[in-house]
């Protein structure tokens, strides 16, 4: 895969976002910030190489050769209780033992007014509760209204968390339905697609929307990374 690198320090990168336009904006390599600029290098392992190039020289390229480890929380079958899979997970993911000893991951975290986190086995009681259900978990099968799976280094992340953000957006604007968006456990895909909702159409700092969240569900890891793989 041939990329080239933008330094997008080099023209005073804000960290923030300010709106989202044909996917012009990234994680910057150099300073590590969430900015806009024209192409940026998706693979932080490669792209100490890259670094090395001159500042001057922005046309070369680095070719990228990428490892992608998939989700912490992929639970195959329904015979493990969240919980249960939470405090084998819970140290690798680095929570803290009250945390993953104690947390539930079926509830329902409200981290807005309409939106909910819930893990796989949340959804029945969100569908009872008449809540309007995203799954984000390509392994998991349900009746949730709406199915967009965020598959990691498929290089499509960031058009499926779009996709979302555009749903909920819609069910936001037509209807008086909550949503609710699951993933296998509620920390981590789901975690991210609700950050890139509050980003894209609220304006919010994406480690803004990720604290808030985070907040309100203790078992919310940071995947921001995800968005450009």
């Amino acid at each position: 895969m041939l990329l080239q690198l933008s330094q997008c320090c080099e023209s005073s990168p804000n960290g923030e976002i300010d709106y989202i336009d044909d996917l012009d904006f990234g994680h910057c390599s150099k300073c590590g910030e969430w900015s806009f600029f024209e192409e940026f290098e998706n693979d932080d392992k490669a792209i100490q190489g890259a670094l090395a190039l001159d500042d001057d020289d922005e046309e070369e390229t680095v070719e990228v050769t990428k490892t992608v480890k998939p989700p912490f929380t992929y639970v195959p079958t329904m015979t493990v209780t969240s919980a249960d899979t939470l405090k084998r997970i819970g140290p690798n993911c680095l929570l803290k033992p009250e945390v993953y000893n104690h947390f539930d991951p079926k509830i329902i975290s409200w981290v807005a007014e309409r939106i909910g986190i819930t893990a796989r086995d949340g959804v029945p009681q969100a569908l009872a509760d008449g809540h309007f259900v995203i799954n984000v978990a390509d392994e998991i099968h349900n009746d949730a209204q709406v199915k967009i799976p965020v598959e990691i280094g498929t290089g499509m992340v960031i058009h499926r968390l779009t996709e979302i953000a555009d749903v909920m957006d819609k069910v936001f604007t037509t209807t008086n339905q909550k949503i609710v968006v699951h993933c296998a456990m509620g920390m981590e895909r789901s975690v991210l697609a609700v950050v890139y909702f509050m980003a894209s159409k609220w304006r919010m700092q994406l480690r803004q929307a990720l604290k808030h969240i985070q907040s309100k569900r203790p078992i919310a890891v940071d995947r921001l990374h995800w968005i450009t793989l």
